[in-house]
């Protein structure tokens, strides 16, 4: 039995991630930590925040690690592409034959053949940036130790977007969620950590609400919206998803870093909140040559635009 950390999306924020991670000291018998991904892209310290989690690991702490979109655009694995751009459509045609969005939101779709991912044009220049700024060993140290997701016991996953797509789901509402809770990753899961959102969020089903019917899960009622500041989970005889929100660039109108508590022994997770000097990584944006934009979002409540609800398609990412 133990307390588990669990975060995710710090992008490259450093301020904030010694924050939280002063923080893990306040919780009596934490020595678990579990990043759900999203480590760098848009901030100004990526390598800062890669060194600085894994030294957790000299005072005691096992850190575990889940592949993000960014870190996975950051060694390479992707190419972030900008529709707008005429020389970005160029390119998707030359290299991959994709002359239009049908075929785009195709190759989106199949995260086998997924190499090219349109984005905001924030995430592609903060990722064309991270990727001058990253050493060479701190990718390979990304690439090698991520996972696209990961499992914190028995029936307790970790991952990045949703089990329906590791890296770049978004679980924004019932239907989603939903949809997610239905993908065949989670089969035998009770409790499901994700990130992606930057939003804390958290849904609930009774465990007797899923049943199998020919080959398929289905949801018998929709999961329920729950509070994720204090919440109650009992892998027998529910199932939950948890959204643990964002440290570095929280999107829901509270400009602190978040995280959650997960204490496998006493059956809950906490959302906690930390305070961090904001002003100070917002001038390492601004001196480093970043866009305006990603500093004057700190704090701010807006999500990314440009993010493509079904059933218009999937062809966007932040």
């Amino acid at each position: 039995m133990a307390k588990h950390a669990i975060f995710s999306d710090v992008h490259a924020n450093w301020e904030a991630l010694v924050a939280v991670c002063r923080d893990f000291a306040r919780v009596d018998g934490l020595r678990s930590v579990v990043s759900l991904g999203d480590l760098v892209g848009y901030g100004p310290s990526p390598a800062a925040v890669v060194a600085g989690l894994h030294s957790l690991t000299k005072k005691g702490y096992t850190v575990r690690y889940c592949m993000g979109n960014h870190d996975g655009a950051a060694v390479g694995r992707y190419e972030f592409i900008d529709l707008h751009d005429p020389r970005d459509r160029d390119r998707l045609a030359r290299e991959a034959n994709i002359h239009d969005l049908e075929e785009l939101v195709r190759h989106y779709r199949d995260p086998q053949q997924r190499r090219y991912v349109a984005v905001s044009l924030n995430a592609k220049v903060s990722i064309a940036w991270t990727r001058e700024h990253l050493p060479e060993a701190t990718g390979r140290f990304i690439a090698q130790q991520s996972q696209d997701h990961l499992f914190l016991g028995d029936g307790v996953l970790c991952i990045h977007g949703s089990p329906h797509d590791a890296l770049f789901d978004y679980v924004t509402n019932e239907p989603r969620a939903k949809r997610a809770f239905e993908s065949p990753l989670m089969a035998g899961v009770a409790l499901c950590f994700i990130g992606h959102t930057h939003i804390p969020g958290a849904w609930q089903l009774a465990a007797e609400d899923l049943v199998k019917f020919a080959g398929n899960v289905v949801i018998m009622h929709p999961p329920k919206p729950m509070d994720p500041t204090r919440l109650e989970v009992d892998l027998d005889e529910t199932i939950t998803m948890v959204n643990v929100g964002s440290v570095g660039q929280p999107r829901d109108g509270d400009p602190r870093a978040c995280y959650v508590v997960y204490d496998d022994a006493a059956g809950t997770v906490e959302l906690r909140r930390v305070e961090y000097d904001i002003a100070a990584v917002r001038k390492k944006i601004l001196d480093g040559g970043l866009p305006k934009g990603l500093a004057d979002r700190l704090g701010s409540a807006d999500a990314e635009k440009g993010v493509i609800d079904e059933p218009e398609g999937e062809g966007k990412s932040d």
